[in-house]
């Protein structure tokens, strides 16, 4: 009997469980061969559907049944072949797994037991037949296997030594076997519809010489055409030398500690691309928290490196784009901390499936700081162990470099590449700094102090709080030199806010800015005094980065206050704890934010009495949980929903996507062209409201004759987006204008 692994292409061919076998075993090993183990992808691929040759499985093809289990009958071969042993167990979970969640070896050993001896009732935890059950039906697949195939010596498995670094670190291993033999299959099933599959999921190589000179045109233009001073010149060049020397270095950790203005964006890309040309690496993988920095530095990077991939919620991909993200096959690739963190713990397929491109890549970290603190130690020993075990090279950049060496526990080695980063920090001091902490302030006082400037940013932690001072400054002020900037904003309106108090800003008008923390890191302001609500240490670094920015005045002022407006006073994040550390260390000493060793005593300080992951996550890893895992892991919380607003700016563009929705429901494409109309909610409040005065849109699903509800809304009254404010919540809705 011929035993097939699916029906009929177009040209009516149809593919042989052998033959499938065979080019999954190969496309398998070759995704695992970065990471020395290309024998376990040949045998993980070779054996993955060996359920497949099974009387169920014809029926399935047929058309004559279905809820058939063919997954697990593959980690059985391999529980016998490698009886039960280390490599047996792993290779065994990802078979099993690959039509479904990642789930550990312990789950399944029962059910590999029940269906290898044929004991109990034939059917899975989702009420599926196993394709094969019982010794006879196992024996007669296993000699049709055996006419192609053979079991084969493999590399021995890696050993997890320590405690809860051996738990990640199998977890890490068994994320990269199941990645690639998820990738592997689902690339061989789509090559039997499509012979391009592979072709055009699969970028070009990168090419470090040629983009490294394209980098280096750029700096040397860069340089003939810069109006800053000699001495500030002269450290960005120090700097990026630097970073080239650095990148023939061996491959590890490393950190790069430098104040904004000296050029990173382009210096960080030459250590990465030095590194790929002297060391070999494969690919370039630029991380970054917000979206406002990829928007950023995007146009930069794809000068260097043109065939550059953005992966994040805002890109709109053209086709070929779209076929390269699935896969995160190319030369180079900007994503965020949420699409880069969340799969290395990740139980879905989907989110896995591009975990072993990871391998042998340099991995760049801007703004380090903005790593969420209660997944912070799983974060990190992540990241060590993609150094230590997958050929990475990873780069923490920032200007307020975290000390994580004070984390308990935690073995933290990184080679700074800055060579004297006081220096840098001592040179480019362009703020001074009040600390205003001793008397609190009502906003509404804190408005009339601010009379005696025309030019000024306030920042504060809560959006209830600059709704208040933007209604003290609209009292006082015309209301076009006043602006708010807050997430209550759709992107297109804060583009719009920002352009315009750039505007104003160059030609010398007058400008007042109220704004929470969206503002703080990848946004070009230059305001001449600024004022923060107290925050973290890092948070209000990062303030003053829009504080004097170019060094335009002869000194940017920065204030930092205390709110007077009763609890809460921060969100409901760590936020308050690091507040304080600064009160801790403000007790002790004036805190000089130009001083990294000051910097380094609050990260001391506030890892002093940190109470580690959150017990959810450190629980699900102890039980090396998979699914539980991915629960406890989410950098963002997802909970939420998603409103398309009126924006006047952007009238056009939702009236199209109103009809759009009216005709087809909510498709892919209209959340793509959304994108810059879209505000999040999160809260319980505001979600809500949301409820309440927002239409719930459907995505019309054909295959279930009906719709189904999602987590988007259209706003449909105008009333409730201002043209100041943005969204209008509860009782806010009646507006300030």
């Amino acid at each position: 009997m011929t035993y097939y692994a699916r029906s009929k292409n177009a040209d009516g061919e149809q593919e042989t469980v052998t033959d499938h076998l065979k080019k999954t075993g190969k496309l398998c090993a070759q995704f695992l061969a970065p990471l020395g183990y290309e024998d376990w992808g040949e045998i993980l691929g070779r054996t993955h559907d060996f359920g497949k040759y099974s009387q169920r499985f014809k029926l399935v093809l047929e058309h004559k049944k279905t809820g058939v289990n063919h997954a697990l009958p593959g980690g059985v071969l391999l529980t016998v072949m490698y009886r039960e042993s280390d490599t047996a167990k792993l290779l065994a979970a990802a078979a099993a797994s690959h039509h479904s969640d990642l789930q550990n070896y312990d789950h399944y050993a029962d059910s590999l037991e029940a269906a290898r001896k044929g004991t109990g009732k034939n059917l899975d935890d989702r009420n599926r037949e196993y394709s094969l059950f019982g010794p006879e039906e196992y024996q007669e697949a296993k000699t049709e296997w055996r006419k192609k195939f053979a079991k084969r010596r493999l590399s021995p498995a890696p050993s997890f030594q320590g405690e809860e670094d051996a738990r990640l670190s199998k977890m890490l291993f068994q994320r990269f076997l199941f990645s690639a033999l998820v990738d592997a299959d689902w690339s061989s099933s789509a090559e039997h519809f499509d012979r391009s599959y592979l072709i055009q999921h699969t970028g070009p190589a990168l090419d470090p010489e040629a983009a490294l000179q394209r980098l280096l045109d750029i700096r040397r233009e860069k340089q003939q055409t810069s109006t800053a001073s000699p001495s500030l010149n002269r450290m960005r060049d120090e700097l990026f030398d630097a970073c080239l020397a650095a990148g023939n270095e061996e491959p590890g950790l490393f950190t790069l500690t430098a104040p904004t203005g000296l050029g990173k964006t382009l210096a960080l890309l030459a250590f990465a691309l030095q590194h790929c040309q002297s060391k070999g690496k494969r690919r370039i993988i630029l991380v970054l928290p917000y979206l406002t920095l990829i928007e950023q530095n995007c146009k930069d990077y794809r000068a260097v490196i043109p065939d550059l991939l953005e992966l994040h919620s805002n890109v709109h991909w053209t086709e070929d784009e779209r076929l390269l993200a699935q896969r995160w096959d190319a030369p180079c690739i900007v994503t965020t901390n949420v699409s880069f963190f969340e799969p290395l713990f990740s139980a879905q397929a989907g989110q896995c499936r591009h975990l072993h491109q990871l391998a042998n890549s340099v991995i760049v970290l801007d703004e380090a700081q903005s790593l969420p603190p209660r997944l912070l130690d799983a974060t990190l020993r992540t990241v060590k162990l993609l150094c230590d075990h997958y050929g990475c090279t990873v780069l923490f950049s920032t200007a307020t470099q975290p000390s994580f060496q004070h984390r308990p526990g935690l073995d933290w080695p990184p080679r700074e590449i800055a060579p004297d980063p006081p220096a840098f920090f001592a040179a480019t001091r362009r703020v001074t700094w009040h600390w205003r902490l001793e008397e609190p302030i009502s906003l509404r006082d804190l408005s009339e102090e601010l009379r005696g400037f025309p030019q000024v940013c306030v920042i504060v932690n809560l959006r209830h709080h600059a709704r208040i001072l933007l209604q003290a400054l609209c009292d006082l002020y015309q209301e076009e030199e006043v602006f708010y900037l807050s997430t209550d904003l759709c992107p297109a309106h804060r583009s719009d806010v920002l352009d315009e108090v750039r505007r104003r800003l160059d030609e010398g008008l007058p400008c007042r800015l109220v704004a929470t923390q969206c503002v703080e890191a990848g946004v070009d302001l230059d305001f001449p005094v600024l004022y923060r609500a107290l925050a973290p240490l890092d948070s209000l670094i990062q303030a003053a980065g829009r504080c004097n920015r170019n060094g335009d005045s002869p000194e940017g002022q920065m204030t930092v206050f205390l709110p007077d407006e009763g609890q809460p006073l921060y969100p409901p994040t760590d936020y308050e704890h690091g507040a304080q550390t600064v009160i801790d260390l403000l007790s002790r000493h004036e805190i000089d934010c130009n001083d990294l060793s000051h910097i380094d005593e609050y990260y001391q300080l506030l890892y002093e009495h940190d109470q580690g992951d959150k017990k959810g996550l450190r629980k699900a890893i102890r039980d090396e949980d998979y699914p539980e895992t991915e629960r406890q892991y989410k950098i963002i919380d997802q909970t939420g929903v998603q409103i398309i607003v009126p924006y006047a700016g952007k009238l056009k563009l939702y009236e199209q996507l109103r009809d759009q929705l009216d005709s087809n429901g909510l498709t892919g494409e209209i959340i793509r062209s959304a994108r810059e109309l879209i505000v999040s909610c999160i809260s319980k409040e505001e979600v809500k409201w949301v409820q309440q005065n927002c239409v719930r849109l459907c995505h019309h699903a054909h295959e279930v004759k009906g719709v189904v509800p999602t987590s988007y809304y259209m706003l449909h009254n105008p009333k409730l987006y201002d043209k100041k404010q943005g969204l209008l919540y509860g009782a806010m809705s009646d507006g300030i204008f």
